[in-house]
């Protein structure tokens, strides 16, 4: 294992939102966090970076780096991103050149690329003798769905309906929250943790709410590894993998540090309860590439951009009317990497976009492991948010075509089959 710090100079444009911000302070550093594990000759790497998301740009490069310095093929790395809102921007604005006046520090994005590879050759380059511990537990209360179904079927992004009057028009949630904590330890011979890998899944979305406008810091995520930094070691790297948390923010009133206190509690009991190892450490991995169309202008999007024009315009409007007219996408067919990796009798799905929660459980609930972590983020950004095909035209935040949603609905099917298929067909691989 090894983590090097990523931490952007104040100065920097910071990423997550449809408007310009500019870090003043630091409130706490970002990390890349590598571990690296190798068993009957064949290695695994996982990679998770303080960021907002992982694009192809940075991670391209960093695995071909990865291959040539420690012999892991591309296939056999995941690169992920925590998904903090108040890291630097690394990836092109082109739908929001309306809004946003910025782009990516190329000198950063060079350096981000450096680092990313060189902590992972720092891991290969440390390995010890060691056993894995896969541990579980609940942590409810902590997530919500941040959706609202209406009356008349549509979503809603407004948990109580006060911010857009629709407090007699609310039915229900849209979707499910996933609350289970999946950790992944690593003891060495004296039963040392020495590194943990932490699943959940929880929108890191702190800035502008809690004072956090212009500061860089790894967001609730950070908080909890720096808390479990405190009891095992500030050596023992904590990796996040954000779980399929598109339509889940916080709990409403919990501060993001109290939340981070939390998991990491949670994370912590169950690293401790899973006293025996995995018995068999098979590692083993497939990605699969899908081809999947882009959405496509329509009239009726088309007449209702023009009523947007027409009416008052908030701030996701504004930016859904600055997406639209910057769409150049139609008829496109985007790449989509499906990734899956076994770890015995564990399993990592990276998806390479926001995906909705109840996607994630649908591969949990096939999955052939006996634990399934989901892990969003993954290897690229092929769409901002990845919604359920039931929920892709309901018009909710996270649904919309152009401005949230790239690819066309059947997307959550195609890469859910996809995951599905890769696992069973890695369980059945002798």
């Amino acid at each position: 294992m090894a983590q090097r710090k990523i931490t952007p100079a104040p100065g920097c444009h910071l990423s997550g939102y449809f408007h310009d911000r500019i870090a003043k302070t630091i409130k706490n550093d970002l990390y890349t966090k590598a571990l690296v594990l190798e068993y009957k000759g064949r290695k695994l790497a996982v990679v998770a970076n303080d960021l907002i998301w992982s694009t192809a740009e940075i991670t391209d490069p960093a695995k071909a780096l990865i291959a040539r310095q420690c012999g892991i093929p591309a296939e056999a790395v995941l690169i992920c991103a925590t998904h903090t809102h108040t890291g630097p921007e690394i990836g092109e604005n082109k739908l929001l050149s309306g809004v946003l006046s910025f782009g990516p520090d190329k000198q950063y994005n060079a350096e981000l690329i450096r680092n990313i590879a060189e902590t992972v050759t720092e891991a290969c380059g440390s390995m010890f003798a060691g056993t894995l511990h896969a541990g579980a537990t609940e942590a409810e209360g902590y997530a919500i769905n941040k959706l609202r179904r209406l009356k008349d079927g549509r979503d809603i992004y407004d948990l109580t309906g006060n911010w857009t009057g629709n407090q007699k028009n609310i039915v229900g949630v849209a979707g499910p929250v996933d609350a289970s904590i999946q950790t992944l330890g690593v003891r060495d011979s004296a039963q040392r943790l020495r590194a943990v890998i932490v699943n959940f899944a929880a929108h890191p979305n702190s800035a502008g709410f809690q004072g956090h406008e212009d500061v860089i810091w790894a967001e609730w995520p950070g908080e909890m590894a720096r808390c479990i930094s405190t009891i095992y070691g500030e050596d023992v790297p904590c990796l996040f993998l954000q779980g399929a948390a598109g339509d889940i923010d916080c709990r409403c009133g919990l501060d993001k540090e109290r939340v981070g206190r939390g998991i990491a509690g949670a994370a912590v009991m169950a690293t401790e309860r899973a006293v025996q190892p995995i018995a068999d450490p098979i590692l083993n991995y497939r990605m699969e590439t899908l081809k999947i169309p882009c959405c496509t202008r329509t009239p009726e999007m088309t007449r209702e951009i023009d009523a947007l024009r027409q009416g008052k315009q908030g701030y996701l409007e504004k930016a859904q009317i600055a997406c639209y007219d910057a769409w150049d996408d139609n008829n496109k067919i985007m790449d989509v990497p499906v990734q899956c990796l076994r770890i015995g009798d564990v399993a990592l799905v990276g998806l390479p976009a926001e995906i909705f929660t109840a996607i994630g459980l649908e591969i949990k609930r096939l999955s052939p492991a006996s634990r399934t972590l989901i892990v969003e983020e993954a290897n690229t950004q092929a769409s901002i948010y990845v919604p359920t095909m039931d929920q892709a035209h309901r018009g909710g935040y996270g649904e919309r075509p152009i401005q949230s949603r790239w690819l066309v609905a059947e997307a959550a099917n195609l890469m859910t089959d996809a995951a599905i298929r890769m696992l069973h067909d890695i369980w059945n691989e002798k």
